[in-house]
């Protein structure tokens, strides 16, 4: 069973990262960390399709699952990471029902939806088998979306619901904020819990750190990313630098 899907359904927290950077080397770090995943991002990082089978592998040889967020509500292009090998799919900027349907629909083989057969990678027996397996989360980011939210949550194929709490943020009007401790974004959050868990989903979001996964999880959010492999190398960096700038 896909470890994702594994962890949520023995209903324990998981915790990832980001992959921002494009390349085989970082993804094998990341997939080495221990991480109970990690995600790929082909939205806003420097992966695109074509770099994701090497950080697949390198992914894989470290044990870890691999989520890939894609840029949009593209079908094709979600078949297509699927069949690289990607455990499970985010995509951003769902909005409503709709929009969900068309992903879940893109993520899984008839009956259950439109995904065409070509697996590149898969060690799947069956199509029921990847069907069962493969995990869906659409990203709540927009005003429109929480107007939809019990509707997208109870989509058919939405395994989880992730705040993008920045994006939200602007969406509700809020200055740029990279904390998601505005009440509204916190108000906003819980209202994606209660959604998720009503239709028997599950709720993900990204933290600031450790100290603020803490917290998420006690409100119930269960897939949290901890950080991105661009924010550890700054962080080190930063770290590095102030200790040899004090030593002049």
């Amino acid at each position: 069973m896909n470890r994702i899907r594994q962890a949520l359904a023995e209903g324990r927290p998981t915790f990832g990262a980001w992959s921002i950077l494009p390349g085989p080397l970082p993804a094998e770090l990341l997939g080495g960390a221990g991480f109970d995943w990690v995600i790929l991002d082909a939205q806003h990082g420097g992966v695109v399709v074509g770099d994701l089978v090497p950080m697949l592998q390198a992914l894989q040889l470290g044990g870890t699952p691999a989520v890939v967020r894609v840029p949009w509500t593209d079908p094709p292009t979600i078949m297509r990471v699927l069949d690289f090998g990607a455990a499970g799919v985010l995509v951003p900027m769902v909005n409503t029902p709709e929009e969900a349907a068309a992903a879940a629909s893109a993520m899984r083989y008839p009956p259950e939806g439109i995904r065409s057969y070509g697996q590149t990678r898969s060690t799947y027996r069956s199509t029921a088998e990847a069907n069962a397996d493969v995990v869906l989360l659409v990203m709540i980011e927009t005003a429109e979306a929480l107007d939809h939210l019990d509707a997208i949550a109870a989509t058919p194929g939405v395994d989880g619901l992730f705040v993008g709490p920045v994006d939200l943020g602007l969406s509700l009007g809020l200055p740029l904020d990279f904390t998601a401790s505005a009440h509204p974004v916190v108000d906003a959050t819980d209202r994606v819990v209660a959604a998720a868990e009503r239709a028997g989903k599950f709720a993900g979001t990204i933290s600031a750190g450790p100290e603020q996964a803490a917290e998420l999880v006690r409100r119930g959010v269960r897939f949290i990313t901890l950080g991105a492999d661009v924010g550890y190398l700054r962080a080190g960096i930063a770290r590095d630098k102030a200790t040899a700038d004090s030593l002049k």
